[in-house]
């Protein structure tokens, strides 16, 4: 029964994985945030001993969210819940995805079999999980599904299932490097005031798979940690961790806005021109929506550029006269993670066969 399901949610992701990774288009500006209380109604998360894991994640994810409203007025706030109400996993995405946010964060909070023996917090990326610990949290966050009333958005998926997980492996996160930079400053905020620091780590997390931008899970400590739940239960708790989330995110849109807005920097062309132009280049990703080829995404990408075939916007780097060259650029793009990059070919401006273009180039 098990193998059945991971069969048709494999067929699922395969299908839908990169129609999912370009929803939005992004900028030059950090405009929107989508900010994501855990759980909430029937689904009380993790419990403590004296509150539960769904309202220590709305109390942080409201005070994060009015340090943004206070302090960075160019910035949109949507919450997925600002009260106590079950919010299914697909739609906390979905409101990310239907808003065009630009960076999407889930706040939650970890727990333990064991009470008090494990301490701090950390912050996840979707990704492969790379131990069990990890694998361990995706199945409790994931397990929300259980608790709604149609699963089909996840067709079949078991999130009880260690197999079902070794998929999340394929997915290419066309923001995974912007999400591990802005990971990566939640956690030295959460160092700086003292919080015991677990590090950036990755796991199949079903609401991060969804998000087309930038995406994070944090985990803001252990709430069966007695002390652990006394401080993120406590006024000045909350206050510390939500100002830690906001100066992260204040620096993540800083250097993002400073980075593209640097006088004198090159452009790719945005488009082929191509007439009268035989060449070699290597496609690395299929889009449905136009995404600039100035997107921090393609950072390290050379010589992007993109042309629209069949319905959709297909990405390629470089403009090469021999095979071998577009093979080196292959392998570099696999290298960045693009395993699936591919060499094409142009003759006179329109698509070819590679024959073809060699046979074109020897005249």
């Amino acid at each position: 029964m098990i193998q059945r399901k991971i069969f048709r949610f494999g067929v699922f992701f395969l299908i839908f994985m990169l129609p999912l990774c370009a929803l939005a288009q992004k900028g030059e500006k950090i405009q929107t945030i989508v900010i994501d209380a855990g759980h909430g109604g029937k689904d009380t998360g993790a419990l403590g001993k004296v509150t539960t894991e769904k309202a220590l994640n709305l109390a942080v994810a409201l005070k994060f969210g009015n340090y943004i409203k206070e302090n960075l007025p160019d910035v949109k706030v949507i919450y997925t819940r600002s009260t106590d109400k079950f919010v299914e996993l697909s739609e906390r995405a979905a409101i990310a995805n239907r808003n065009n946010a630009d960076v999407f964060i889930s706040i939650h909070c970890n727990s333990t079999e064991v009470a008090n023996s494990a301490i701090g917090a950390e912050t996840f990326v979707m990704g492969e999980s790379k131990n069990e610990q990890n694998l361990a949290v995706a199945k409790k966050e994931n397990a929300a599904i259980l608790l709604e009333d149609n699963t089909d958005a996840y067709d079949n998926f078991d999130p009880n299932s260690t197999e079902a997980y070794i998929l999340f492996s394929l997915s290419q996160s066309l923001y995974q490097n912007q999400s591990l930079d802005l990971a990566d400053k939640v956690q030295k905020q959460f160092a700086s005031k003292g919080r015991h620091d677990r590090g950036v780590q990755q796991a199949g997390f079903l609401v991060l798979w969804k998000t087309s931008m930038p995406s994070i899970l944090v985990e803001l400590g252990f709430i069966n940690n007695t002390k652990e739940e006394q401080f993120l239960n406590s006024e000045r708790g909350q206050t510390q961790m939500a100002l830690s989330l906001y100066r992260a995110f204040e620096e993540y849109k800083r250097e993002f806005e400073a980075e593209n807005h640097v006088s004198g920097k090159p452009k790719a062309n945005e488009n082929i021109s191509g007439k009268g132009d035989t060449y070699f280049a290597v496609q690395f990703s299929t889009l449905n929506k136009k995404v600039p080829v100035t997107d921090p995404a393609f950072k390290g990408i050379k010589e992007v550029a993109v042309y629209e075939y069949n319905g959709a916007y297909r990405y390629i780097s470089g403009h090469f006269l021999t095979k071998a060259e577009a093979v080196t650029r292959q392998n570099e793009l696999r290298n960045l993670g693009f395993k699936d990059a591919f060499i094409i070919a142009f003759i006179n401006g329109e698509r070819g066969t590679i024959k073809q273009a060699e046979e074109a180039l020897k005249k």
